[in-house]
């Protein structure tokens, strides 16, 4: 048996898992009559097949890695993956000795090929992993467990899973059902954008791109994994199709899965290397929590087993429903029973729970459910144990089934109503049948409503845009739809005069690509380096990763190197060369020029250096989407430039100019109180810079190289900048740089926030006798406004009513995810403001909303539930 070598959060392979309460009873998909003959196991040195004659799972021994998974003869997965992000958290502790090995259990009908990983660093954890093959079964099970002794020290994990890389060309569709809210859609838009349309496609955001242009024939101008999220509360099977076969992930049970029916998470995708499915029990998207354990706490918890079903047809709805079979508790209890990895609960020890809601004024309780979860713990924040849950029918009567045993939380909350039914500390034995009995649940009241804005829903979906929720780019109409901002005036307004977000910015902050320096100008270089079919910067010259050095050649690598391209950060930055130990040289006249260099990536930290002509070699260090920037005075005598990489050995430009240049350009520019984007780079013309919606003015201060004369907006600038008024939502300021009869022209692009939203009312003469006033404010959502960092800042809503201000603040955790992919949200937020109803008038009331008020750097967004004003 060989060895495996210590794991680390990046080689672990990748395996997710699902669990959910079965509610149709159905029959166990038998076996073949014959006895079954068992799936049979051969080893190499590096591999280990196991093949039942339906299929054919290859694994790497050394990574514990699917590298194929053969069904009728065509291999459908190059690379099957456990993927983790785990950190440590708190002081590390001892571990215990390595053992890393694997092991093969055979059994008269199945064979369980498992991995046991020992706690490392940042994942202090028992792992094991296990891919299970079953006689005659068309697919395989996965499974996976952690067991946290207390005496290990603590970690943090955002997100666990099994991610399939789809193997050739094989899957051209996507097989989803759509959500039980907004527009249906993705029936229609099934047929995936092809790699070649994403490869020549911009990414626009994080998994987004914009197919306009590329002839695809997919239905939206925009492609991203994050429209086809789904809620876990009817969730069991989604899948890939094409060319005959299909590829399934049937989720029998959800149990394991994080935050309850109201999570959501991705599921698949397809990306530029072909089409991936997930199997993601545990995420931080849309607002969920990470998984917490801490120094001396015990934990252990079993994910799985899951079931990946392969089948074979044309008829892509028959290929589910065939599928849909897998996807049902009952069709594997029995051999998950038998199975008993570790943790697994069997069916005789599990339970059911039931019960009946009554809700006065609320006899049908529509789109309720009721959920079992951590105790004591709001069951959107359920992330350490198992969660539960059932649809509550007709007369309140709900019924969860095959529960393990355990102490948990019963929650109950419906479309329509504010507030939820709780009890703490249900405890449920081993083969139990549980009545809770008849449960009155009194909604969240605080007087009488003088008015409500929405209905308190858990989503966004009655305002508008709000059934399209699933669409990147909404935020583009945002102000066609509103061009003064969203006033709602109570008894004039309906829900479609308020959006489904509301946004800090409905506009991106960037600025148009342009360089200031004519093609030609004698004694400037300028290089952007990347690939041979990433964007070129205007003005730059291009440095492929293949780009190689000859002599009398002009410029050049001195051996082929990797490239990288994020489609983000401007067509300079975006895309870079990669790897330690390379010299790009450029033939130059002797001289001396001034050599900058420009380093870092828009999705990952940046430890390089750079060395030029022999001189020492200079750091350039960089956080996760920033760039480092330096600039070296180097002489030039032998004809020949030669910058030497370092570290991470990232180069995303080069700019040479000659100390003897004669070209009017800047040295410095700035904005009080803003930051440029992008940062300022000599040769740039145009930036870009986000403000306040009540900044009225900005200071630019700018410098001329050599002692060029500059002018902002007409006015040279002194020692005290140039003061500029804003107008409007979008100012452009003009930056002209003079000097011996020639100029360049530099663009400011000053955009300010959206203003606050407000809601207008008066308050009837009945209402006023009240000693206590109550504003209820739900959120659908708290994001961050794109696929961004989540900054380590803490972000707020502040209300206003009538001018007093009740700041609501969330922490860094709370704005997971981008609010357009959940304006439906995988997690709600509530709060209660209550004031003094003295504070309100007879007539000519205002309520505004304000996201970040104070702040200059966050982004958020912010998805509104319902809004509620009561006075008691």
């Amino acid at each position: 048996m060989t060895p495996i070598p210590p794991m680390t959060r990046r080689t672990f392979g990748r395996l997710a898992g699902l669990s959910a309460v079965a509610l149709a009873p159905i029959t166990a998909l038998p076996l073949d009559a014959r006895a079954a003959e068992p799936p049979a196991v051969r080893e190499t040195d590096t591999e280990i097949i196991v093949d039942n004659g339906v299929v054919i799972l290859t694994l790497n021994k050394s990574n514990g890695r699917a590298t194929s998974l053969v069904h009728d003869g065509v291999n459908v997965v190059g690379r099957g993956n456990y993927d983790m992000n785990t950190t440590r958290e708190g002081s590390r502790l001892p571990l215990p000795p390595t053992d890393n090995h694997y092991t093969i259990r055979r059994e008269q009908d199945f064979v369980d090929v498992a991995f046991h990983h020992s706690p490392s660093g940042d994942m202090p954890c028992w792992l094991i992993r296990h891919h299970i093959v079953r006689a005659d079964e068309p697919g395989i099970h996965l499974a996976y467990s952690y067991d946290h002794p207390a005496e290990l020290h603590g970690f943090r994990t955002d997100q666990h899973r099994y991610v399939f890389y789809t193997a050739g060309d094989t899957f051209t569709h996507a097989s989803v059902a759509d959500d039980a809210i907004g527009e249906p859609w993705r029936e229609h838009a099934a047929r995936m954008p092809t790699e070649g349309e994403l490869s020549r496609a911009p990414m626009v955001m994080d998994a987004t791109y914009d197919l306009e242009g590329t002839g695809s024939s997919y239905p939206r101008r925009y492609y991203t994994k994050y429209d086809w999220a789904v809620y876990m509360r009817h969730h069991s099977l989604h899948g890939l199709y094409g060319n005959g076969h299909g590829m399934w992930a049937a989720l029998p049970n959800l149990e394991a899965f994080t935050g309850g029916p109201v999570r959501q998470d991705l599921i698949l995708h397809q990306t530029s290397g072909g089409p991936v499915l997930l199997v993601e029990p545990h995420a931080t998207h849309y607002g969920a929590p990470p998984v917490r354990v801490t120094a001396g706490q015990a934990w252990q918890k079993t994910y799985g087993p899951y079931y990946v079903h392969l089948n074979k047809g044309d008829d892509p709805r028959a290929l589910r429903r065939e599928a849909e079979r897998w996807a049902r508790w009952e069709a594997h209890a029995a051999f998950y029973d038998r199975l008993a990895v570790e943790g697994w609960s069997p069916s005789s020890e599990r339970s059911r729970v039931g019960g009946k809601a009554h809700v006065p004024d609320h006899p049908q309780l529509r789109g309720a459910v009721a959920v079992l979860s951590d105790n004591r713990t709001d069951f959107q924040r359920s992330v350490l144990g198992y969660n539960y849950w059932a649809e509550i029918g007709n007369g309140g009567q709900f019924e969860i089934n095959n529960v393990r045993p355990g102490t948990y939380r019963l929650t109950i909350h419906g479309d329509g109503i504010w507030g939820e039914y709780v009890i703490d500390d249900v405890v449920v034995g081993a083969g139990q049948d549980i009545r809770l009995g008849r449960m009155v649940w009194e909604p969240e009241a605080h007087g009488r409503t003088v008015f409500q804005i929405g209905t308190p829903n858990r989503t966004s979906v009655e305002y508008r845009n709000g059934e399209a929720f699933r669409q990147y780019g909404l935020w583009k109409t945002f102000h066609d739809d509103f061009p003064d901002g969203v006033t709602y005036t109570v008894g004039e307004s309906d829900d479609k005069d308020w959006n489904y977000i509301q946004y800090q910015r409905a506009y991106e902050v960037a600025a148009p690509e342009g360089s200031v320096v004519p093609a030609d100008t004698e004694g400037i270089r300028l290089f952007d380096f990347g690939s041979a079919t990433s964007p070129l910067a205007p003005g730059y010259e291009r440095v492929a990763h293949t780009t190689l050095y000859t002599a009398g050649g002009g410029f050049g690598l001195d051996k082929a190197v990797n490239f990288r391209d994020r489609g983000a950060d401007g067509d300079l930055r975006s895309d870079f060369t990669v790897g330690s130990g390379y010299t790009f040289s450029v033939d130059l006249p002797d001289g001396e020029y001034e050599v900058t260099i420009v380093s870092g990536d828009a999705i990952a930290s940046n430890k390089s250096t750079a060395s030029f002509n022999g001189s020492e070699p200079v750091p350039l260090v960089a956080s996760e989407g920033e760039y480092a920037v330096h600039t070296a005075t180097v002489a030039v005598d032998a004809g020949r430039l030669d910058v030497l990489t370092g570290g991470d050995g990232r180069i995303n430009a080069l700019e040479i100019i000659s100390t003897a240049a004669e070209v009017p350009l800047l040295a410095g520019l700035s904005v009080d109180g803003a930051d440029l984007v992008p940062s300022f780079s000599t040769f740039r013309s145009d930036f870009a810079v986000d403000l306040p919606h009540d900044k009225a003015t900005l200071v630019v201060n700018a410098t001329g190289r050599g002692g060029a004369t500059v002018m902002v907006n007409g006015q040279e600038v002194g020692d005290e900048g140039v003061t500029v008024a804003l107008q409007g939502h979008l100012t452009v300021v003009e930056v002209l740089v003079s000097g011996d009869g020639e100029s360049s022209t530099y663009r400011i692009h000053a955009t300010r926030q959206e203003h606050p939203w407000r809601i207008l009312f008066d308050v009837p003469s009945r209402y006023r006798s009240g000693s206590t006033a109550t504003l209820s404010v739900w959120l659908a959502a708290w994001s961050m406004g794109s696929a961004l960092p989540v900054p380590p800042e803490e972000s707020n809503l502040t209300i206003r009513v009538n001018g007093q201000p009740f700041v609501w603040e969330f922490q860094p955790d709370d704005a997971r995810g981008a609010t357009y992919r959940s304006g439906c949200g995988g997690r709600v937020y509530r709060n209660e403001i209550t004031f003094d109803p003295a504070l309100l008038k007879p007539e000519g009331n205002e309520i505004t909303l304000q996201i970040n008020e104070g702040a200059e750097h966050l982004w958020n967004e912010a998805a509104y539930d319902s809004i509620r004003l009561e006075i008691s």
